[in-house]
């Protein structure tokens, strides 16, 4: 049933209170979209609703560009459920509206903000929903030190890597990073294809003056897919040009691509050049613990549990890109809304096995742990399981304990029952001995994390 209804007696509709509309909305579509969505859904505060049409007030163009490709259809479905008739969707900026009302007042009014008002970045990714692992530190770190020092100390900054490892999230980020500092810095994000696009839509207007001083204005300009100017000579000669009139000024200049610059070929050999004079950095794949980190977070987004040995699973068999982690994910939860069955390894080898390169991975068992202590330890299995009370066998046992608490989803009950103990109480005291150990002694820490890294690789 729809939240507005009709008034017979005036002969008019009454809709109820605007932000119960909104709330409705955002609870029906919850489910649908991963947590850091939802939280910037649920920031806005300026919604208004008349007459079938649905007013969502943003803060500037990038939000509003954002709602608009990525959740605009969920919203729009979600309205028309709530509501209970048809509705138009209108997304709307606040600086926006305001700068037109400030034009309407002054015809001397110049929007010297424009390089922000068309920033086309994704909300989600900011420094704060980065992932930093071996695979990317050093790219991340460079992007920060870049636009804490624009145009001082690493220009241009080049990073590379395969799709999927997150460039564009760095860009964006960097972005976002500079602009909370400085509300009024001038920065241009775009790809190189939509630079290519934009730059052949001038010369057709026949204002390439006008495309030049754009770019040739900004403090920071970041470039995705720089790989795209390939064969375009036209768009480096331009490109070329602006490159350096940035240089020359100490303006900062961003490029990513999916290879270095000594392997563009099609690209003219005075802009490799040019890229090549800077800092070049490469975002590998991530190592086996990021993605463990990466495989949590991803899940806390889209608000989905899995049991440990599906998350290491996960982490051992998408080997490709993080975006393909992340599909992974959706697909699993899909599997549980659609089937409502709780996830098991088993069922997730089935569901992913047309995605994955699964060999021969197999779960984490309790058993399997005792044997990687014992072969640390170069003890018997035996003993472990014992009684034996010498220091080297307790601390085995107990390391064993721990990580078949930390690796698995063996119950305390089951977990004491494999090490031959009558009660749980014994696993729950060599877990927090081992916790303790850990934050005192550097020698127990690093066995522990040895271990570890080699069982979540088995």
């Amino acid at each position: 049933m729809g939240l507005e209804k009709n008034n017979t007696d005036k002969g008019k509709n009454v809709s109820i209170n605007e932000t119960k509309i909104w709330h409705s909305i955002l609870s029906d579509i919850k489910p649908n979209i991963d947590t850091p969505s939802y939280t910037i859904l649920k920031s806005l505060e300026e919604i208004h609703y008349n007459e079938g049409n649905l007013y969502i007030y943003t803060p500037d163009n990038i939000f509003k560009n954002w709602i608009e490709t990525e959740v605009l259809d969920q919203i729009l479905f979600s309205a028309n459920k709530i509501i209970g008739k048809q509705v138009k969707v209108h997304i709307l900026s606040l600086k926006d509206n305001k700068k037109k009302n400030q034009s309407k007042n002054s015809d001397k009014y110049i929007d010297d903000n424009d390089f922000y008002q068309y920033l086309s970045l994704n909300p989600k990714f900011t420094f704060d929903n980065l992932i930093v692992g071996n695979h990317n530190k050093i790219a991340y770190k460079s992007c920060m030190a870049a636009a804490d020092n624009l145009g001082k100390i690493f220009n241009p900054v080049f990073i590379y890597g395969d799709v999927g490892l997150g460039k564009t999230h760095l860009l964006h980020a960097t972005a976002y990073y500079l602009l909370a500092k400085n509300p009024h810095v001038k920065i241009i994000y775009t790809t190189a294809d939509t630079f290519a696009s934009e730059l052949f839509s001038y010369i057709q207007k026949g204002m390439i003056l006008e495309f030049r001083k754009k770019y040739r204005e900004v403090d920071l300009l970041l470039i995705d897919d720089i790989q795209f100017l390939i064969g375009k000579e036209r768009t480096q000669i331009e490109f070329y040009h602006i490159f350096n009139v940035l240089h020359n000024l100490g303006k900062q200049i961003i490029l990513s691509s999916d290879q270095p610059p000594s392997k563009l070929n099609g690209i003219e050999k005075r802009l490799i050049s040019r890229f090549s004079s800077g800092l070049i950095v490469e975002i590998t794949k991530p190592d086996l613990e990021t993605k463990v980190n990466i495989t949590l977070k991803k899940m806390k987004e889209l608000n989905v549990e899995l049991p440990k040995d599906v998350v290491l699973f996960l982490a051992k068999t998408v080997n490709t890109s993080v975006r393909e982690l992340e599909g992974s994910i959706k697909r699993l939860k899909a599997y549980v809304e659609i089937m409502g069955r709780t996830i098991t390894f088993d069922i997730a080898r089935n569901v992913l096995k047309d995605l994955l390169e699964i060999n021969n991975v197999e779960p984490l068992t309790v058993e399997k742990i005792q044997k990687e202590v014992c072969s640390y330890f170069n003890i018997d299995v035996k003993d472990m399981l014992g009684s034996t009370k010498s220091n080297k066998i307790v601390l085995a046992r107990q390391i064993a304990m721990y990580l078949s608490k930390k690796l698995t989803d063996e119950s305390l009950s089951s977990i004491s029952k494999q090490f031959k103990k009558k009660n749980h109480s014994t696993v729950i005291s060599a877990v927090n001995k081992i916790e303790e150990l850990s934050q005192k002694d550097r020698k127990v820490k690093l066995i522990v994390e040895y271990i570890k890294d080699k069982l979540i690789k088995l």
